[in-house]
């Protein structure tokens, strides 16, 4: 087989990763040079003759002062202007904070402080490291003003407001949850019509969706054959062929590759091969053998019809498909405007506002009910973050979208399979809103569940935080443990990567890379959008210029870790893996001259282990997404979409697109 060359990107953790906080927030322009304390200041205290100290009569020196304080994705810097007796006002001036997730702490905590006059503000769920890195950068203002930011931290604060009457609306659907599975779903029962009211418990929308890198699977035979078949490639088709089930659908999936390949090779063909079969059988056996084949096959048979519609929608697909971390075959599209899943919610949000379409989108109500009569769902009761109680009816039915569980320790525990030796220890890189709320719903209406204790992990996050991002690289570089040593086929599946991992010691090891495959591009910009010189001034990755230098920042044997790189660049130069039979390594590893893999600094690396990512079980289903009871049957006017569902064993964003558009035509009886 010929040799191949190409780019492998890490395009998301959801349909990944899934994950994750996806840090991708492009820098707002600062106006004018900041400095730490400006020409109001300085006035200020040259006047009054204090040498900064609190202004006479008052608590602060008058004036306007710059600080920062680090963020999720970096620096947070802000400027914050005082008069003698109180804070006047707080401006972000420069941020790398995730758009959307970030929008509710940086319009709402500063409000917050200035109307309470206190650093006594509690975060934002969801953006709890935003909120607090203005929190923190407003009290070092706070400081250089001469006033007293620790007792700030004291002054209580003004309950919130009292909750208003209650509320009762009426819309054809009610859609809960508005990440992109619920907003597909919104947005798919207006093109029929449909009134439709979403609501969502975060301050933001966007849910898992924006955490994630972006990569959508999509079954496209004539696209994935810009690709060379590798011989590595060859061997996987073969050995699923082989594998054994009892299942007879599978047995049929296997039986038509074998026919397809018997056809390729006879044809002399030597691209990348795909089909509706084969992408089934291969998610099939790489996710236990748990799905129902009917369910997976459905999903791949939408992949391809869902992308499309969604380009109808405006979306800008990238044109050729690539590699995903945990996945071996490259069918993965992103965007080429957006990084990471903000894309997805924006051609929702931008389609809704365009088309004039009849969708209310309301923030901050948590679903608490489900509304029943006659046996069928009509609605759902809630609760808003004043208090303020939301009756809201449906002459539909509804949509549950309000994701899985893997922030719910409890849940965790509780449906445990076993695969993980201590869930409790696990961070999660998924939304902390994440926790159940939909399927806790709809099983004290009788729903059934299925697959509840299949959770997978994201096997390359952040120690410290539990986020999948923001990271260096591009998820599939050399991975080496704290010996300086490979211990894995960095093209595994994600079990088999997250397994490895917490084997090693800490269950920390560190994703390397060069110049070449460090996804840095000339305007020192990360393949997640990240400014790679925040991610060493925060700590996320380290740099050197030689590797030596690079172990001794990690903290591993160097000579160690030299032998493992000159072994791993022997087998990207020859193709041959005898560690551990790698199949293929990229364009990003084969320089032009024709060096081969990690060769080139600056040399970059950063420390990863494995976070909860996504529970694939979930809500029963049927392919229109109408949620089955215990008895069986479909629950009248009950459809539910994304990670909420169980059944399919792949999550993620193909998921979340594909089950939210059936979602919303099957509510409309399409």
């Amino acid at each position: 087989m010929k040799s191949v060359k190409r780019k492998i990107f890490l395009l998301g953790l959801t349909a990944m990763m899934s994950v994750s906080l996806a840090a991708c927030g492009a820098k707002e322009e600062s106006a004018g040079e900041t400095t730490a304390a400006g020409t109001d200041a300085t006035t200020a205290a040259e006047t009054e003759g204090n040498d900064g100290g609190a202004a006479t009569g008052g608590t602060y020196t008058a004036g306007t002062y710059t600080a920062t304080a680090k963020g999720n994705n970096g620096d947070v810097t802000l400027e914050v202007t005082f008069d003698s007796d109180a804070i006047k006002s707080i401006e972000i001036k420069e941020h790398g904070e995730t758009p959307g997730i970030s929008d509710a702490p940086i319009a709402k905590i500063p409000e917050l402080i200035i109307a309470n006059q206190s650093l006594n503000i509690d975060a934002i769920t969801g953006a709890t490291n935003t909120s607090n890195a203005i929190l923190n950068a407003v009290a070092d203002a706070v400081t250089q003003a001469g006033g007293d930011a620790e007792a700030l931290k004291k002054v209580a604060v003004a309950d919130n407001e009292a909750a208003g009457e209650a509320v009762e609306k009426e819309a054809d659907v009610i859609v809960v949850g508005a990440g992109g599975a619920g907003l597909a779903a919104a947005v798919s029962a207006a093109e029929e019509g449909a009134s439709v009211i979403v609501i969502e418990k975060n301050p933001y929308i966007g849910g898992n969706t924006v955490r994630t890198g972006g990569g959508y699977a999509s079954c496209d035979p004539e696209a994935i054959a810009i690709h060379e078949m590798t011989d590595g490639e060859m061997a996987e088709i073969e050995d699923l062929i082989a594998r054994e089930t009892d299942n007879e659908a599978v047995k049929g999936w296997q039986k038509k590759v074998a026919e397809d390949m018997e056809a390729y090779k006879a044809e002399g063909k030597t691209q990348v091969y795909d089909s509706l079969e084969y992408m089934s059988l291969q998610y099939f056996f790489r996710f236990s053998q748990a799905a129902d084949p009917e369910l997976l096959y459905d999903l791949v048979a939408k992949s391809k019809p869902t992308k499309e519609w969604l380009g109808e929608l405006g979306f800008e697909w990238t044109d050729s498909p690539s590699f995903l971390l945990g996945d071996t075959w490259p069918r993965w599209f992103s965007s080429v405007s957006a990084h990471g899943g903000d894309g997805f919610i924006s051609v929702f949000t931008d389609a809704i506002e365009e088309k004039n379409y009849n969708v209310e989108i309301i923030k901050e109500v948590r679903a608490g009910e489900l509304l029943t009569a006659d046996g069928k769902v009509v609605g759902v009761k809630g609760t808003a973050s004043d208090g303020t109680e939301y009756t809201l009816n449906a002459n539909k039915g509804v949509v549950l979208a309000t994701g899985g569980f893997s922030a719910n320790k409890e849940m965790l525990i509780e449906y445990s399979d076993g695969r993980w030796a201590d869930i409790s220890k696990l961070q999660t890189d998924n939304d902390p809103a994440m926790v159940g709320d939909g399927i806790k719903m709809a099983l004290e209406i009788g729903a059934d569940v299925v697959d509840m204790g299949h959770l997978q992990l994201v096997p390359t996050c952040d120690p410290k935080t539990g986020d999948a991002y923001p990271f260096i690289g591009t998820g599939t570089n050399l991975y080496v443990n704290k010996e300086g040593k490979r211990f894995v086929n960095e093209l595994s599946d994600r079990d088999t990567l997250s397994n490895a991992a917490l084997s090693q010691t800490d269950g920390i090891f560190y994703m390397v890379c060069d110049k070449n495959n460090s996804g840095v591009g000339e305007d020192g910009t990360t393949y997640g959008g990240q400014n790679i010189q925040d991610l060493i001034d925060a700590d996320i990755v380290v740099k050197a210029d030689t590797l030596e230098e690079l172990a001794g920042l990690i903290g591993v044997d160097p000579a160690n870790f030299v032998e493992t790189i000159e072994k791993f660049n022997e087998a990207v130069k020859t193709g041959v893996d005898p560690e551990f039979n790698r199949a293929s390594f990229g364009g990003d590893f084969i320089n032009p001259d024709g060096n081969p893999g990690i060769f080139e600094a600056p040399f970059y690396a950063g420390p990863r282990t494995p976070s909860a990512h996504i529970t694939k079980g979930g809500l029963k289903v049927n392919t229109s997404a109408e949620v089955i009871g215990t008895d069986g049957n479909a629950i009248p006017g009950l459809c539910a979409a994304g990670e909420v569902t169980g059944g399919r064993t792949v999550a993620g964003l193909l998921e979340a697109m594909t089950s939210g558009r059936t979602a919303g035509k099957t509510i409309m009886g399409k």
